[in-house]
């Protein structure tokens, strides 16, 4: 592994989290209280809390074959770049500076672009100059940008 990073945002899950779980709380409760069956709530909360807290945690790993992006789960926020179908790359500064046909977006210091044969993939991170540096290393070149 030639570099791992975590990026998160509390404020997400919180601004986000919350009302949907006393949404949900609140429709079993009625459900309950009006004497239906409570399945039906149950399963939406079960559906919609994980999706919610694998949006808002993302992890960057580069090694000497791929680059992947995975939520906390894996299941919304998961993408795999071979670095051989990388062209080039960008760093931008600001984490809402960039734009991808492909787009994960955390509040970070900067975001990184990467230019495939297919489209672009772009993702937030704190430390983008070490990103940078690290696909330098592997080959990749550098286009530029306003970091």
């Amino acid at each position: 592994m030639l570099y791992e990073e975590k990026v998160s945002s509390k404020w997400i899950l919180s601004l986000i989290l919350m009302p949907v779980t006393i949404s949900v709380l609140f429709g079993v409760w009625a459900t309950y209280q009006a004497g239906e069956d409570i399945r039906i709530p149950l399963a939406v909360g079960a559906l919609v809390i994980p999706l919610i807290i694998d949006a808002s945690h993302m992890r960057i790993q580069i090694d000497d074959r791929e680059i992947r992006i995975r939520g906390a789960l894996g299941l919304i926020v998961r993408k795999t770049i071979k670095l051989e179908d990388i062209m080039s790359f960008e760093v931008h500064e600001g984490w809402m500076s960039c734009s991808g046909f492909i787009h994960f977006n955390m509040p970070a210091k900067g975001c990184v672009v990467l230019n495939t044969k297919r489209w672009s993939v772009s993702f937030s991170t704190n430390n983008p100059e070490e990103i940078a540096q690290v696909l330098a290393t592997l080959g990749i070149p550098r286009e530029a940008s306003n970091l």
